[in-house]
């Protein structure tokens, strides 16, 4: 049906500014529809990080009007951050540990910057992998957007 704003995100509010359904956790409680939950592993550079969100967001929220999406960002150590891009995710996204707790449906793995020669070399390799690693067992679809599907063939291949 909708997103569900289980979250202060600001990006719910935005989306909703812009069209896009967005439901309180209020009304989605109300409602006996089945819910998604899906992991937001963004890992884009501070420019377009809420923007990157903003997209995929938009595309969950436009897929299956019979279903509640509950989009949950994470990013992982070793990406270069402004003290701003970090209080940012401090505060709004998700710990991979918790979603390793609870479960996700689904996984959606941004692109990232790549700064060194080889991919295996960046700061973010590490928990990249082990988020990967993890997903495949206990994730039914990982949707990987460009230097993601590159790591991903990488490491599982």
């Amino acid at each position: 049906m909708a997103l569900v704003a289980h979250t202060n995100l600001p990006s719910f509010e935005k989306l909703r500014q812009q069209g896009q359904n967005v439901l309180t956790l209020e009304r989605a409680r109300a409602q006996d529809i089945r819910e998604l939950h899906i992991g937001l592993l963004n890992m884009m550079p501070d420019a377009a990080l809420m923007v990157t969100e903003q997209q995929y967001m938009r595309l969950v929220g436009s897929c299956n009007q019979i279903v509640q999406f509950y989009v949950h960002p994470f990013s992982v150590p070793g990406l270069p951050r402004s003290p701003k891009t970090q209080a940012y995710i401090d505060e709004y996204y998700a710990d991979f540990d918790e979603l390793r707790e609870a479960g996700l449906d689904a996984l959606i793995i941004s692109g990232a910057n790549v700064t060194e020669p080889s991919i295996e070399s960046e700061p973010f390799w590490g928990p990249l992998q082990e988020v990967i690693e993890w997903a495949a067992e206990h994730v039914t679809s990982i949707l990987c957007s460009c230097l993601a599907s590159h790591a991903l063939v990488k490491f599982q291949y």
